[in-house]
């Protein structure tokens, strides 16, 4: 029969497949949904409900203190810096004195419980009991936990963290480890009342302060502050932020006055000693304006500048002439063959000059293209050229002179000048320092005089540092836990939970499952898929057997017909697989079972003689020769190796036989292949177990005398990679009519299952297993 191609398909998405796979698996989604939902239920039930509570501050941008009475000095140039009032208020009311003023206030450094089973209340405002710490003898520490109980009366007892016990009487000092405290009853304590009391340290309550009450700034230019804490007990937080807002004004409060008083004893100080400063800088000004005879300091220094800056302009054009005239000399003294510079703007005579020279040379090189040096009219210009060259020098050398004489005296005429205005800007500079002073005093002495009345009218008024726009309030509905978010988001995580874990187990997954598996990677036929049988089941073909096991069996040898060519002689089954346990023996032993039971002679050979496995089905006759003895033995007879089998009469069996140091070389000398011809004629069919193809290459020996080829794989054990190993072997011809059968196929394989494949009328034979046996089974 030709074999189908065996290109490896195409891979493509098969979304049915994929959805299928985690349908399979449905019961585990139920359960870790449930789970979830359970767990989110039982936090939901036990979790204690965090409240936000709220209060708004307004700040007034009139500043009642001493930097309002300071500020207007920045109209004086004087800037004392003013920078983002609103976050430096905020870090005020988050400080730590402050907060630590709200701790003693509220006494936040105990707290009080009432013990439960599960949890534990948390009491707040009329406490049956209040704690007050006296004394601390430890100064570092978190805090101390203690346990109230055994009341009787005025006494009780505490029970520390280490169950130590301490008696103790109400209004009456107890010492304990951190310290001294005082206990007093506020109202009649019920018999087996049960209290939690936490002591902590005060630092570390202001510590968690700090971390708890959230400022923010909604709008700057409103000069709005919301200040905001979340915790389990609304009245509490409530207590918190009326108190911090309290404190925040007091402190205000104290801090206008101090400063107020400050202020006034700064203003009248600095009035006397300004008084006295106005009235010597006065005295200094007509004192300097006497001495040096000053009418208009301003009007002579522009002069003396003026002065300087026109013989400064004219000393750079002088120092230019002379530059000029040093490149020019350097260009005379060359040679007389050169033209020299010339409309430099310097002597005109010397431009004459220059202008006469450098025609002449000219007018000689263009004679020199017709004549030579030795002519006389050449002679002659050189003669010209060289007396023209030397008037030039001696000009330069004149005009050199007069500009260095130019530059000398305008030298003097700045020197002079600048003499004259180092004098101009000391007297300048003193005469304007002294009116600044004056100036300044003035102007001190005026607004301090102002600001002491206003400051009067300011330490009078009582106005709080920021207006309580709303005093604090709590929301109503907590801001965790969430129960709209945590019970979709536990089911959302039971969903996602077990998807996640059979994604990953999926992705790296490479096994063969199902029929499909095979189809993606080969081309070739699957005859049947072999059911997966539990440790307690029969695993052999019987006489009349109904079981899955059985048509699965019956299916097998239906489609072999297809597969096997019409031959009057022995057809010649050969079973293998890839690797041991993937259940060759099994198919081929049930294979020649099944032929048997419709009374048709089958004969089984185990040809895998390294490790034969036929003899775990049908006991093995004590010293009866095997399929080895043959091989190696010519006068062994082949009817000395048949044996026929115990559970059907019409099936013989040859074993192994005796394992042999070369399986190879036996089954390579040419007598397996007589030993199936000489078979042929008394058998329908032979059914060959062979050795793994992947580990030995005893199967490929004999792999010419078979006329088809069962290959075995087997569900859940098999990997991907044998498909493709088997599509190499039919490739290079080393097998050929290769068929598959899948062995020990789950019957939910694939979302099939056999009871849709075989139950027709064979399921009901089965025990049928409980729901969750069947969830732990998948």
């Amino acid at each position: 029969m030709q074999q189908i191609e065996l290109q490896p398909k195409e891979e493509k998405l098969n979304l049915k497949k994929v959805i299928a796979k985690y349908l399979y698996k449905w019961p585990w989604f139920i359960a870790s949904i449930i789970i979830c939902l359970a767990v989110a239920f039982i936090y939901l039930r036990y979790s204690i409900p965090q409240y936000q509570s709220k209060t708004t501050l307004k700040f007034d941008k009139k500043q009642n203190d001493l930097t309002s009475a300071l500020s207007d000095l920045d109209n004086l140039g004087i800037g004392l810096g003013n920078s983002d009032e609103l976050k430096g208020e905020a870090a005020i009311v988050n400080s730590r004195p402050l907060l630590m003023q709200v701790v003693q206030n509220l006494n936040l450094n105990v707290e009080y419980f009432s013990a439960g089973d599960i949890k534990d209340s948390q009491l707040f405002g009329k406490t049956p009991i209040t704690a007050k710490v006296l004394s601390y003898t430890k100064e570092k520490f978190v805090k101390f936990e203690y346990t109230l109980t055994d009341l009787k009366g005025d006494q009780f007892i505490l029970h520390n963290a280490n169950k130590k016990e301490i008696a103790g009487r109400f209004n009456t000092p107890i010492k304990l480890d951190f310290g001294t405290i005082l206990l007093q009853s506020n109202s009649d304590l019920a018999l087996g009342s049960k209290y939690k009391i936490i002591f902590w340290s005060p630092i570390e309550r202001v510590k968690k302060l700090e971390k708890t009450i959230q400022i923010n700034i909604p709008d700057e230019k409103a000069m709005l502050m919301d200040i905001s804490l979340i915790g389990s007990l609304p009245e509490k937080s409530e207590a918190i932020l009326n108190e911090v807002t309290r404190q925040y004004n007091l402190d205000g409060q104290r801090d206008k006055n101090l400063q107020a008083q400050n202020t006034q004893e700064f203003i009248d100080k600095r009035l006397e000693v300004i008084t006295k400063d106005l009235s010597g800088v006065e005295n200094q000004k007509e004192d300097f304006q006497n001495r040096n005879r000053i009418v208009d300091l301003q009007a002579q220094a522009e002069l003396a500048l003026q002065n300087t800056s026109e013989n400064t302009k004219a000393l750079l054009q002088q120092q230019a002439q002379l530059d000029l005239l040093n490149s020019l000399s350097g260009e005379a003294s060359k040679g007389n063959n050169q033209l020299m510079p010339s409309n430099l703007g310097l002597n005109p005579s010397l431009e004459q000059t220059i202008s006469q020279y450098n025609s002449l040379i000219i007018s000689r090189n263009k004679t020199l293209k017709q004549a030579t040096n030795e002519n006389p009219a050449i002679i002659e210009m050189n003669k010209e050229i060289a007396s023209l060259k030397e008037v030039i020098r001696d000009n330069i050398r004149e005009q050199k002179q007069t500009v260095q004489t130019g530059i000398s005296q305008l030298q003097s005429q700045i020197k002079t000048s600048n003499n004259v205005i180092e004098k101009v800007p000391g007297q300048s500079k003193v005469y304007r320092g002294i009116e600044r002073q004056q100036n300044l005093k003035e102007q001190l002495f005026l607004f301090l005089l102002q600001k002491r009345e206003e400051n009067a009218i300011n330490l009078s008024v009582d106005v709080p540092k920021a207006k309580i726009v709303n005093p604090a309030f709590t929301e109503d509905i907590p801001v965790s836990p969430k129960k709209e978010i945590i019970l979709p988001g536990a089911l959302l995580l039971g969903l996602l939970i077990p998807f996640a874990v059979l994604y990953l187990l999926f992705l790296l997954d490479d096994k063969i499952y199902s029929r499909e598996d095979i189809k993606e990677r080969s081309g070739l036929g699957i005859l049947v898929d072999i059911p997966s049988l539990s440790d307690n089941e029969n695993h052999l073909v019987q006489k009349n057997d109904f079981s899955e096991l059985a048509e699965a069996f019956r299916v097998l040898v239906s489609n072999l017909k297809f597969v096997l060519p019409v031959k009057d002689s022995a057809k010649v089954i050969m079973v293998t697989s890839s690797v041991k346990g993937e259940g060759k023996t099994l198919v081929s032993v049930n294979l020649a079972l099944t032929i048997a039971n419709k009374n048709t002679r089958a004969l089984l050979i185990g040809s895998d003689i390294r490790n034969p496995q036929i003899q775990r089905y049908d006991d093995e006759p004590v010293k009866r020769k095997g399929l080895t003895e043959f091989l190696y033995d010519e006068s062994v007879n082949v009817d000395e190796l048949v044996h026929t089998s115990t559970t059907n009469h019409s099936c013989d069996v040859i074993y192994a036989g005796a394992i042999p140091p070369n399986p190879q070389e036996l089954l390579s000398n040419g007598r397996y292949q007589k030993l199936i011809e000489q078979m042929s004629s008394r058998y329908a069919y032979i059914i060959i177990d062979s050795a793994p193809l992947m580990l030995v290459s005893d199967t490929l020996s004999i792999a010419d005398t078979a006329d088809a080829t069962l290959y075995v794989v087997r569900s859940g054990v098999s990997k991907n990679i044998l498909v493709d190993f088997a599509n190499d072997m039919v490739k290079d011809s080393k097998l050929s009519n290769v068929s598959f059968v899948i062995n020990d196929v789950s019957r939910r394989a694939g979302g099939y299952g056999y009871n849709y494949s075989y139950g027709y009328g064979y399921s009901q034979t089965k025990d049928r297993k409980s729901w969750w046996s069947k969830i732990f089974k998948s």
